[in-house]
C-alpha cells in the first residue's frame, strides 16, 4: 500500500520534516488501530479484531494483541520499518491496554528511531502519540 503525504505536508515540504512526519504517522496509526477488521470492504484484511472479545487468558490476549498490532503496522504503514510492539504495564486504568511501538521512521532515504505510545481504552477508543512530542 502506497502512502501519500497529507495536504499540509505537501504545502510545507521543508517545515519540520521529522516532527511533521512523526505527527502524521501517529495520526495514521490512530486511524489504523481504531479500524475494526471487516469494516473496509475493499481491504478485507485491514483492521484489528475487537481486542476486548478475545477469549484467551490475559497473557495470551496481550501476546496475541501485540502480534496483531505489529503485523498490521508492518503491512499498512510503509513509513515505518523494523516495527516492534511491546505491552506496557497497566498502572491506573485496569481496563485500558497500552503499547509502545518502536520502529525506524523513513526520512529522506535514512531511518530515524522513533517510539509511539498507543492506548486502547475499554470503549474501543485508541490514542497514539509520538514519544517526545
Amino acid at each position: 500500500m502506497r502512502h501519500h503525504n497529507s495536504l499540509f505536508e505537501r504545502l510545507e515540504p521543508d517545515a519540520c520534516a521529522s516532527v511533521c512526519r512523526m505527527t502524521s504517522v501517529a495520526t495514521h496509526l490512530t486511524k489504523m488501530l481504531s479500524t475494526r477488521a471487516g469494516s473496509v470492504q475493499t481491504l478485507p484484511d485491514y483492521g484489528l479484531p475487537d481486542l476486548n472479545d478475545m477469549r484467551l487468558s490475559l497473557h495470551e490476549s496481550l501476546t496475541q494483541s501485540r502480534l496483531l498490532i505489529e503485523r498490521f503496522i508492518q503491512a499498512y504503514e510503509p513509513r515505518l520499518v523494523n516495527v516492534r510492539v511491546r505491552v506496557l504495564p497497566r498502572v491506573h486504568e485496569t481496563l485500558a491496554l497500552a503499547f509502545a511501538i518502536e520502529a525506524g521512521l523513513l526520512i529522506d532515504g535514512g531511518t530515524q528511531a522513533v517510539v509511539f505510545h498507543a492506548r486502547l481504552a475499554d470503549a474501543g477508543q485508541v490514542e497514539v502519540c509520538a514519544d517526545g512530542l
